[in-house]
């Protein structure tokens, strides 16, 4: 049997490892001190500069607002099909920004939503094409112009989208080769991440 990469467990960090996983949980609670960090975390470069851009992105104040953002991140999941992204995602917007259970479904059927607003739409879409490399057309463009998204926002949006996708990808093809089952289970945001916690 091929052997298993050994994530950095909470209570196996120190020094600087120790510090980001701390401000991970201060920022956004314990039950999103993920595996994925371990997994960063067995770089303290990579861990440093991944929070830092996951912080900027979903919790830091910026041009655009952290609950459209962070509904950019449930898409790339809904998109790549990772169900402990989808679950992780969907409790975050829950826990952090007020939506209900009824606002994350209508996140994930944007496109068909008569509730989701055309503003939300339109940011939602250009990250899916973004990400996943589907035909653009000035006609996206002119959609965020028109909703008043600046530059700055173009860049956060785009940034998410590379982001998520990304880790995304990252749970769906490699977190089967970790040892993510060893993971604290109040280190996770709830009983089905963990029973998805290597998919």
């Amino acid at each position: 049997m091929t052997q298993k990469v050994k994530l950095v467990k909470p209570n196996e960090a120190t020094g600087e490892t120790a510090k980001i996983f701390d401000d991970i949980r201060k920022t956004k609670g314990a039950n999103f001190l993920t595996p994925t960090w371990g997994f960063f975390a067995l770089d303290i470069e990579l861990l440093r500069h991944w929070w830092g851009l996951t912080k900027r992105l979903q919790m830091t104040e910026g041009s655009l607002p952290k609950p459209l953002l962070n509904s950019i991140s449930l898409v790339c999941a809904a998109e790549v099909d990772c169900p402990r992204c989808i679950n992780n995602h969907q409790t975050h917007l829950i826990e952090h920004f007020g939506m209900t259970a009824d606002d994350v479904m209508e996140i994930l059927d944007f496109e068909n939503s008569t509730k989701v607003d055309d503003k939300t739409k339109a940011v939602l879409r250009f990250a899916r094409k973004t990400a996943f490399n589907e035909p653009m057309g000035p006609e996206d463009f002119a959609e965020l112009r028109k909703h008043g998204v600046s530059d700055v926002g173009v860049a956060e949006i785009v940034s998410m989208a590379m982001m998520e996708s990304g880790m995304a990808r990252h749970a769906v093809g490699v977190a089967q080769f970790e040892d993510g089952d060893q993971w604290p289970r109040d280190n996770l945001p709830s009983k089905v991440y963990a029973e998805n916690v290597n998919s």
